[in-house]
């Protein structure tokens, strides 16, 4: 059967390369069908790609959730108001979006998703992939919402060690996309690499206990009480593909009552 289909094979070549028409002609159909069997591999593993990587999302979700005081509820299609089984108002709301553009090589990076106002989507709205952190929505339309990355020297999110509760300032200095500095732990908080930094929650975009960075090396600075800290960023801004958008129900009121320390500060 073998030498069946090898004859039949070289009949074939000898035959096409006979003829300049036919050859033409064999490697036009030849170039079509391989360019459709590549897109149907391409759809087919990217099918199964994007489920497993929905699904580490939904299971971040369930970690999150596990492991905070905070309420989050799941919607993939739009933002609506919910409840959880005790009929208690939930704090959090999320839901998917793809990423459609992307940098990482800049000073100030940027993502663009596929969900804008239609979807309910509004600047102030945290952004993260299965691993962690990503961005906050900085504007929308309404398809497209556009969020400024972690890997931009002008965001600055609130984060904590995961094992004592320390927190600080995480920034990214600008270079390497795979690490940051978490400033302002005192040095006198015990700290070992491979801790997990998470977000604090004290600001009023994201919930705490959201995974950010591990902690890479450390060193004591010799002119303040405070480490510098390098830490390597959970989520691979290289291969951003699909993450949540997270809404704080109660944000609108958070800032309103917190605008009021001004009153007090004088």
């Amino acid at each position: 059967m073998l030498i069946f289909i090898a004859l039949e094979v070289v009949s074939l070549m000898m035959l096409v390369n006979g003829n300049g028409r036919r050859n033409a002609v064999f490697h036009t159909s030849a170039n079509y069908i391989i360019g459709n069997i590549y897109d149907f591999m391409w759809n087919y593993v990217g099918y199964f790609h994007l489920r497993e990587e929905n699904a580490m999302l939904m299971q971040q979700l369930t970690n999150i959730k596990a492991n905070s005081n905070d309420f989050i509820a799941v919607d993939t299609a739009r933002f609506h108001d919910v409840t959880d089984t005790a009929g208690r108002r939930l704090e959090y709301r999320t839901m998917t979006a793809s990423v459609i553009k992307n940098s990482t090589s800049r000073r100030n990076n940027f993502i663009t998703l596929d969900v804008g106002s239609d979807n309910g989507v509004k600047p102030d709205m945290g952004v993260m992939s299965a691993a962690g952190a990503v961005g906050v929505v900085v504007a929308v339309s309404k398809h497209y919402s556009l969020a400024i990355s972690l890997l931009n020297n002008k965001t600055g999110i609130s984060a904590k060690l995961k094992t004592s509760n320390f927190y600080g300032s995480m920034i990214w200095p600008g270079d390497d996309y795979r690490f940051a500095i978490l400033n302002e732990i005192p040095n006198h908080v015990e700290l070992h690499k491979g801790d997990t930094v998470v977000t604090s929650g004290y600001s009023a975009i994201f919930p705490q206990g959201i995974p950010v960075a591990t902690i890479e090396d450390f060193a004591r600075n010799s002119d303040d009480n405070f480490y510098s800290i390098k830490v390597k960023l959970l989520t691979d801004f290289k291969c951003l593909t699909n993450v949540f958008i997270i809404e704080n129900i109660n944000q609108e009121e958070r800032k309103t009552l917190e605008a009021e320390e001004s009153k007090f500060e004088q």
